[in-house]
């Protein structure tokens, strides 16, 4: 069976294609998008944490599609407002405890910057969001009247010898130091474990891994995850 795994971020939509653990991928910018870049496919589920990009891909589809929700997600949701948690985020923590365990923590390094908690019971007990590497470039540049607006990427040092460098190097290091402490206070104060796996996920993922040797990237996290949840609805494991 070819399943069409679709992940409709606020900045990008990811399509994976999948048949017998071979995934061919394609990417487009949410507000760019079209048409749905695969035609052959006999399934198909949906991530989507933009509702009007869901609607033009479901009228576009030849199948009717898996919407993934709190409602129908394989994973027990221990936080006050499941229904306000992105599916993206779920999806995430169900990739993590199949493919590399429990307990965990996901980061999507993608439009905002998430942390996602999966509990040694393999529980998703819930995680932080903060303003992701290009909002925070595009914020600075909107709200002051001089600093320019920036592509993000990695600095050479971390003293800037001009406006754009000292941006670049407060982005970087801002998020650096903020991952170091999330991740140590949830390891200690939450989960209080020595063995924590985390997963770097999302656009900027390679932007962090020589900093965290540790870390595992899976940029493919996500649609990954579409597919194991497919694979447990299919059987009825839920």
């Amino acid at each position: 069976m070819k399943l069409l795994a679709i992940d409709i971020g606020n900045t990008t939509i990811n399509f994976g294609l999948s048949e017998n653990e071979k995934l061919e991928k394609i990417k487009i910018f949410t507000e760019k998008f079209k048409k749905i870049p695969f035609g052959n496919y006999d399934a198909a589920i949906i991530s989507s944490v933009v509702p009007f990009a869901t609607k033009k891909i479901i009228r576009q589809l030849k199948v009717k599609p898996i919407i993934i929700d709190h409602k129908n997600i394989p994973i027990k949701i221990k936080v006050k407002n499941p229904e306000q948690v992105g599916s993206d985020r779920l999806v995430n923590a169900i990739a993590a405890i199949e493919i590399y365990g429990a307990p965990a923590v996901v980061i999507d390094l993608g439009t905002a910057t998430t942390f996602d908690v999966v509990s040694k019971k393999g529980e998703y007990i819930g995680g932080v969001i903060a303003p992701g590497i290009k909002i925070s470039a595009e914020s600075l540049s909107e709200k002051t009247a001089k600093l320019p607006n920036i592509k993000p990427e990695v600095p050479k040092n971390i003293i800037g010898k001009n406006t754009k460098e000292a941006i670049l190097s407060g982005i970087f290091y801002g998020h650096l130091g903020l991952i170091r402490e999330v991740i140590e206070k949830v390891k200690g104060e939450r989960l209080k474990v020595k063995n924590l796996k985390v997963i770097l996920t999302g656009g900027y993922a390679k932007f962090f891994s020589k900093h965290f040797p540790d870390f595992i990237v899976d940029e493919d996290l996500t649609l990954k995850g579409l597919e194991i949840i497919f694979d447990k609805l299919l059987v009825g494991n839920i």
